[in-house]
């Protein structure tokens, strides 16, 4: 007898090999590195112990309404407020981001949003932490990356 199913098998099998080749030919991801240091606001001296995690953002939906976070890795500051550097991958994806949390005893965090990862750069971010017992002040802070809006750039608006 006669079983129809087997042509589809073998089709279905040079398609896989045929995908295997192609996905062996994309390049390995492109590594970037991240330093954070961390000072006192006020006397600009460096804060010991900071916790620095870094975690990793990607929106989802059709209108980009939600969004899920991965932890990535996180480390303390040294006593020059230095936190080791992180190396991170390179994201393409428009919907990815990655941000970093500072925080530390008798300070209020710090959040610096959508941290910007270059192939071989290291990028360098300097937070400057105030203190949590100032009534006037506000309880986080977050730093944003600036966005340039490319259409106003080649339309001539500066």
């Amino acid at each position: 007898m006669y079983d129809r199913n087997i042509p589809y098998i073998a089709k279905n099998k040079a398609a896989i090999m045929s995908r295997s080749r192609i996905l062996d030919s994309i390049q390995p991801e492109e590594t970037g590195y991240l330093r954070i240091n961390v000072f006192r606001y006020q006397s600009r001296r460096p804060v010991v112990n900071a916790s620095v995690s870094i975690s990793k953002l990607v929106i989802g939906g059709y209108y980009r309404e939600s969004g899920a976070g991965f932890f990535i890795t996180s480390d303390l500051t040294d006593e020059s407020g230095s936190a080791p550097v992180f190396a991170l991958s390179v994201l393409t994806n428009l919907n990815e981001t990655y941000n970093a949390a500072v925080i530390a005893d008798g300070f209020c965090p710090a959040y610096i949003v959508g941290v910007p990862i270059y192939p071989g750069i290291t990028t360098t971010y300097n937070v400057y932490l105030r203190d949590a017992d100032i009534d006037d002040e506000p309880h986080f802070h977050f730093i944003f990356q600036p966005q340039i809006n490319r259409q106003n750039t080649i339309s001539g608006i500066f």
